[in-house]
């Protein structure tokens, strides 16, 4: 599956076009979660800095997808209000009980661990090392290290209805790499998921802009 990007999830029209989408399912660089649509359910799992497994909430009802609709929008569509609403429940007791969420009716509220160890934040793409050359064969670990240190030229979909963008090349990458192929045409590198062609590019090992610099106090 290609994981799409969104920087935000902060007001109603970022909200109504998630949810358009075949498959209402994305990851949000800030707050730094993944955001997953379940028919009525709506799950939510936090990636925390301390690096151990992420929490994970699933909010909703068995009945209907209004509930969770009702809480998006009683948040004001902002996904960072309702993860800040999450973190104040007292998981000890009926969350119901607690209005901060304005949570009522048979919405449910539970929250867990996920332990799954392909489940990566958008900032993970920070652990990869930059190429010093071309490699002779291409695998997924020599792939993200270029698109994670942005060191391509002349991007181009080969799918128009599904573009992907390198932050979502890179990140379907490290989800599920088994899915993609990638062979070379000239200079160009061509990617498929699952036999269908996705995106090109001229891959190139100049050395990436230092992302922080020393400046003389």
């Amino acid at each position: 599956m290609i994981i799409r990007v969104l920087p935000e999830l902060e007001n109603r029209d970022q909200w109504l076009s998630f949810l358009r989408r075949e498959q209402p399912y994305c990851l949000v660089e800030q707050p730094e979660c993944l955001v997953d649509f379940q028919t009525h359910f709506l799950q939510l799992t936090l990636f925390r800095q301390d690096h151990r497994d992420p929490e994970r909430y699933t909010l909703g009802s068995r009945n209907s997808m209004q509930p969770a609709w009702d809480l998006i929008r009683g948040c004001n569509w902002s996904l960072s209000a309702i993860i800040d609403g999450l973190s104040q429940l007292d998981f000890g007791s009926n969350v119901r009980d607690n209005s901060l969420l304005g949570l009522h009716g048979d919405v449910s509220v539970r929250k867990r661990f996920a332990s799954e160890r392909t489940l990566l934040p958008p900032t993970a793409s920070g652990l990869f090392k930059p190429l010093n050359r071309l490699p002779d064969q291409w695998s997924g670990d020599t792939l993200c290290r270029l698109l994670a240190n942005e060191q391509w030229r002349d991007w181009q979909a080969e799918n128009e209805e599904e573009a992907i963008s390198p932050r979502a090349l890179l990140l379907a990458l490290q989800q599920s790499c088994d899915a993609w192929q990638v062979a070379r045409h000239g200079e160009r590198l061509l990617l498929r998921h699952a036999g269908k062609p996705m995106v090109s590019f001229v891959p190139d090992p100049t050395p990436p802009r230092p992302r922080l610099v020393d400046r003389d106090l």
